[in-house]
This record gives structure tokens, sequence and C-alpha cells, in this order.
């Protein structure tokens, strides 16, 4: 029987195609600025092959799928390690009837499997600069303050140097942009906040970070 927590997972799936292709362009835009020019697409390609998989027959479970396809399928350093935190919240939901509680839980438990694999820290310009805060703030199970966390987080790594990744390359040349993944991230919980607290924070704090990204990477033409 499925749970509560993950028959909600299961239905944010479908949402996070629909903002993840709508903001494709400013990510593929941000990383040819900061790093390979991939990200943004393989995000794309991966959501794609996921909207295909479920449309077949027999398809396994949404979230499953979106699991399994990012850990396995989607390229770059940032498809297996949003794997990591899509299978985290995973676990967590199928054994919860509180979306909440395994939403929190989830997202603490992604946060030290992408730590134990990337071995990033706060302050290192990278996913974790979004995720870390969204956890602490969600300790105190505010859904909206933990959307405003993750999108400050990764706002905040465009005053970094980065110290991981293709990014760490650069120097200065990635400074006063936001990092990919860190966007990619607050993106992310953007959408698993909307169960929760409806769609207003969200797309505030939603149009917030990508005006801002657009306006960086604006700036750098």
């Amino acid at each position: 029987m499925t749970s509560a927590a993950m028959t909600t997972l299961d239905s944010t799936v479908p949402r996070l195609r629909e903002v993840f292709f709508a903001a494709e362009p400013t990510l593929t835009k941000l990383d040819e600025i900061t790093g390979d020019g991939d990200f943004g697409v393989n995000l794309r390609e991966g959501l794609s092959e996921v909207a295909d998989r479920l449309a077949a027959p027999d398809c396994p479970a949404p979230w499953d799928t979106l699991r399994a396809v990012f850990l396995d399928e989607v390229g770059g350093t940032s498809g297996p390690l949003f794997g990591l935190l899509f299978q985290s919240l995973g676990t967590r939901a199928a054994r919860s009837d509180s979306y909440i509680d395994a939403f929190r839980f989830g997202i603490s438990d992604g946060l030290a499997a992408i730590q134990r694999v990337g071995e990033a820290e706060v302050g290192d310009r990278t996913m974790v600069d979004a995720l870390a805060p969204a956890v602490e703030a969600l300790g105190g199970r505010d859904v909206a303050a933990m959307v405003s966390a993750a999108v400050d987080g990764a706002l905040s790594t465009a005053a970094l140097r980065a110290r991981r990744g293709r990014a760490s390359y650069l120097g200065e040349r990635a400074v006063g942009h936001p990092d990919p993944g860190a966007v990619g991230v607050a993106l992310l919980l953007c959408v698993l906040a909307e169960p929760v607290s409806g769609t207003e924070v969200s797309d505030r704090e939603r149009a917030r970070l990508l005006e801002s990204v657009s306006g960086s990477t604006s700036n750098d033409e």
C-alpha cells in the first residue's frame, strides 16, 4: 500500500517537469557562463525521459521513476546528485503518512548523502549552499521559511568563488552569477513545498530567483 506522503510526492512529478522546462533556457545560459553549459539541458532531457517512461504501460511509480532516471541516466555531475536527493526523499516518504515529515527528513538525508559523495560544504559554491539552509529552516516545520532560505542560499553563491566543480577552474569569471546547481535545488524545493504552502509563496520566490539569475546573465552579455 502506498503511503500518503509517497502519493503526494508522486503528484509533484508533472509540476517539476513544467517548472524545469520553463526554467531551462535560463539555467542553460547560466551554466554556459559558469560551467559546461549542459545543466539545463540535462535536467530537461532527464524529465523528458521520466515522462516517456510514465506514459508506457505498466510504468513504475512516478517518484521511483524520477529517482531511477536521475541516478542512472542523467549526465553531468548534478544528475546523480539530484538522484541521491530524490532517493532520500522517496525512502522517507515510503515510510510516512506525513508529507512534511518525509520532506523534512528526506532533504536532511539527501544533504548528508550529497556531502558524503561530493565532499562539499557551505561556501564552496554548490547545491549545498541552497540545500543546507533549507534543511535548517525546515527543522522548524516552516515551509515558507524553507523556500525563502533555499532561494537566498542559491543567490548567495553569486558572491562566492567556487572551490568545487567546473566553476572552480573559472576563477573570478563565475563570481557575480549564482551556481546553477544551487539554483536548481531552490527550484526543486519551491515545487516540493507547494503541497503544503500552496503556489503563492513558491511562485513569488521562484520569480525572485529567476529574475535575479536573468539579471546576472544579462549583465554578462
